[in-house]
C-alpha cells in the first residue's frame, strides 16, 4: 500500500509542478510589429507581460501589460487585458460592457469547432457595446515539446469574421502564434509573429531574431521615399495625410469593414471614434489607392 501511495504522490507532485494557468505573473510576450512605408517585419515590437492578479466579477484574473516599441524610439502603452483560465476555456474582461469573452479553448480534437468570443465590441441598434461570436474549426494539431513541456499546436479555419492568419494556429499556455488575439478579415498585416514567449517553466524564441531587437529609423529620410505618410500614428483626434499627389477620396473603415467616414480632405478629427484599429482607403486623383492602418487611441 506504502509503495502504491508514494507512486501517487509523486505523479501528483508531478502535475502540479508542470500545470499552470494562462497568463500566471511573470508570463511574457514579444510579437514583432511593422510601420508600413517606414519599415518592415521584425523593426518593431509589442511585448506583453502579466504583472500582478486581480480579483473581477469574483474571478482572479491576470493583468498583462501591453507596451509598443515603435521604430521612431517612442514607447506607448496600451491599455491592460484581464484573463483567467477555466478547465482549458481562457477568458477575457471586456471592460466596456462588463462581461468576460471566451477568448481560447485548449484541449480539443481535430474537426471541433470552437465558438469563441470577438475581441473587438460593435455596437447594437440600442447604442450597447455587443461581441459577436466567431467559429474555429480545429483541423490540425501538432504536438511539441518545449523545455520538457508537451504542449498542442492548433491549426484553424476560420468560419466567420475572425481567425488567426499563417495556418491559423494558436498554442496551449501560448495563445496565438500569429499575434495573442484572434484578427479581423480584413486587417491580417496588424502585428505578429510571435517572437518569444516565456513563464516559470518555459523560455522559447519562435524567430531567428532578439526578443527585443529594435530598428531605429531616420523619419525624414524614409518620409521622402513614400507617396503617403500620416501622422500621428496612434492618433487621438486630427490626422494629417501628407502626400506626393492629390487626393480624390479618403474612406475609413472600422475593425468589421464597416464604412464609418469618408472626406476629400488631407486633416481630419477621429476623436468621435472609439479607440481601434481603422484602414483608410485613399484613393488618388492619379488614380492609385492606398490602404493604411492607423490606430485610435485616447
Amino acid at each position: 500500500m506504502k509503495p502504491y501511495f508514494l507512486s501517487f504522490f509523486l505523479l501528483t507532485l508531478s502535475s502540479s509542478l508542470f500545470s499552470q494557468s494562462f497568463g500566471e505573473i511573470g508570463t511574457q510576450w514579444f510579437y514583432s510589429e511593422n510601420a508600413e512605408g517606414f519599415c518592415e517585419g521584425n523593426c518593431e515590437y509589442v511585448h506583453l507581460e502579466s504583472t500582478q492578479d486581480t480579483i473581477i466579477n469574483g474571478k482572479t484574473t491576470h493583468k498583462i501589460e501591453q507596451t509598443y516599441y515603435k521604430f521612431t524610439g517612442d514607447i506607448v502603452q496600451y491599455e491592460p487585458i484581464f484573463m483567467y483560465e477555466e478547465s482549458d476555456t481562457v477568458f477575457m474582461w471586456a471592460p466596456s460592457s462588463s462581461q468576460f469573452l471566451t477568448t481560447y479553448i485548449f484541449n480539443g480534437a481535430i474537426g471541433d469547432t470552437l465558438i469563441l468570443d470577438s475581441p473587438e465590441e460593435n455596437e447594437n441598434q440600442q447604442g450597447e457595446d455587443e461581441y459577436d461570436e466567431y467559429r474555429l474549426v480545429i483541423d490540425t494539431i501538432i504536438d511539441i515539446e518545449i523545455n520538457g513541456i508537451e504542449l498542442k499546436k492548433y491549426g484553424t479555419t476560420a468560419l466567420d469574421d475572425y481567425q488567426f492568419y499563417f495556418g491559423g494556429y494558436f498554442m496551449d499556455r501560448i495563445g496565438g502564434l500569429d499575434w495573442f488575439l484572434p484578427r479581423s478579415l480584413i486587417i491580417p498585416e496588424a502585428g505578429g509573429p510571435i517572437r518569444c514567449y516565456s513563464d516559470a517553466q518555459i523560455d522559447s524564441s519562435f524567430q531567428d531574431v532578439a526578443c527585443d531587437f529594435l530598428q531605429l529609423v531616420n523619419i525624414d529620410e524614409q518620409a521622402r521615399k513614400i507617396e503617403i505618410e500620416i501622422y500621428p500614428n496612434p492618433a487621438s483626434s486630427m490626422i494629417t495625410l501628407q502626400t506626393k499627389g492629390a487626393i480624390e477620396k479618403t474612406n475609413m473603415y472600422d475593425f468589421n469593414g464597416e464604412l464609418v467616414y469618408s472626406t476629400a480632405e488631407n486633416e481630419f478629427d477621429i476623436s468621435k471614434f472609439k479607440n481601434g484599429i481603422y484602414i483608410l482607403e485613399i484613393r488618388m486623383k492619379d488614380g492609385k489607392t492606398f490602404e493604411k492602418k492607423i490606430i485610435k487611441e485616447d
